[in-house]
């Protein structure tokens, strides 16, 4: 098969035939029809600010395609289904795979960094790791669901446990955070507001349903000009991962509200506890990825037409161009949101 394939210390993929992976007992081999390019393949691949656990290594973690063959133990996919296919890997065995929070297993792992990805033609992966895509959503779309919108899902719906009505401010709009104001926006008749740096993510933050955007450049303090836009939030969802937003950001928050730290950023979070944090009972909490029950609610909200990603897929190219994908996505080239490899 055709694959685009990383080797240690090169900041660029190569597209070459390679092996297809063997299929095992209860694995299934998919023919990729969409994989997503993310951030972190551009960390990856570009920057070398990320590794993989052995070179050479095929990227590509949010995927989806059609079951092409099965193992003889595989009994919830057959040939002809179409398949998401999870963008993280987990042992199985542990209490928290057991139960469904793969996300919390020391094992953790990412398809494209610890295992072979789906910049491919063909991948093979356990069974546990798919989930039907009904005929109603577009591999493209279905693709985006295993990561650029299940990890912002898990971040709001799990860890910032959103009630209806309740006010959402998301920071940092590039390809995570605007469909944390997509979920925000299905999951609340409250404000939801947008702030970031870049004109552009926020003008595709209002097309995704915030209420307001507000241009982070253009304000001394975020907190104060979230404060007086939202008067009040009670969930913080920061996937930028700078200190000042969080620090600033206090100030805001409603008592019992729930801030929520995804974003990576260069520098460590470090922040003093104000005691407005007791006072208010706030909970801060991280949240990395997503479990089972993401993707499967995710669907749910898409075919009841609560969750509208038409306008999450910048672009489509073939597995030759991803070299050019991953540089203008750096680039932001175009305002993209996700930049779909189509083998």
């Amino acid at each position: 098969m055709k694959a685009a394939v990383l080797e240690s210390g090169k900041r660029t993929l190569e597209i070459r035939e390679v092996e297809v992976p063997r299929l095992g007992p209860t694995s299934v081999k998919v023919r990729i029809k969409a994989c997503g390019i993310c951030g972190s393949d551009v960390h990856l691949v570009l920057h070398g600010t990320l590794k993989c656990s052995h070179y050479p290594q095929i990227p590509g973690h949010e995927a989806s395609g059609v079951v092409e063959e099965t193992g003889e133990s595989v009994s919830k996919f057959k040939k002809g289904d179409r398949v998401v296919i999870a963008a993280g890997t987990s042992c199985g065995e542990c209490a928290h795979c057991l139960n469904g929070r793969e996300n919390l297993c020391k094992n953790l792992g990412v398809f494209g960094f610890d295992r072979e990805g789906s910049f491919a033609e063909y991948n093979v992966v356990e069974e546990r790791y798919l989930y039907s895509l009904p005929d109603k959503i577009p591999f493209e779309q279905g693709a985006i669901l295993a990561d650029a919108v299940s990890t912002p899902y898990n971040a709001i719906k799990f860890r910032g446990r959103i009630q209806d009505g309740e006010n959402v401010a998301v920071f940092g709009c590039g390809g995570l955070g605007i469909h944390g104001v997509a979920i925000a926006r299905a999951l609340t008749s409250g404000k939801v507001i947008a702030l970031d740096v870049d004109r552009g993510a926020l003008e595709n933050a209002l097309a995704y349903g915030a209420d307001e955007a507000i241009n982070l450049k253009e304000v001394k303090n975020a907190g104060k000009a979230l404060k007086e836009i939202s008067k009040g939030v009670d969930v913080l969802a920061d996937f930028s991962g700078r200190t000042s937003n969080i620090q600033e950001s206090l100030r805001a928050m409603n008592s019992g509200g729930r801030m929520v730290m995804v974003g990576i950023g260069r520098d460590p979070l470090t922040f003093a506890i104000p005691f407005s944090i007791i006072e208010k009972q706030i909970t801060i909490a991280g949240s990395y990825g997503s479990d089972r029950r993401a993707i499967p609610e995710l669907i749910d909200l898409y075919v009841t037409g609560k969750l509208n990603l038409s306008k999450s897929i910048t672009g489509i190219l073939g597995l030759q161009e991803i070299n050019s994908g991953l540089r203008d996505l750096e680039d932001r080239k175009g305002n993209p949101i996700r930049i779909i490899i189509s083998p």
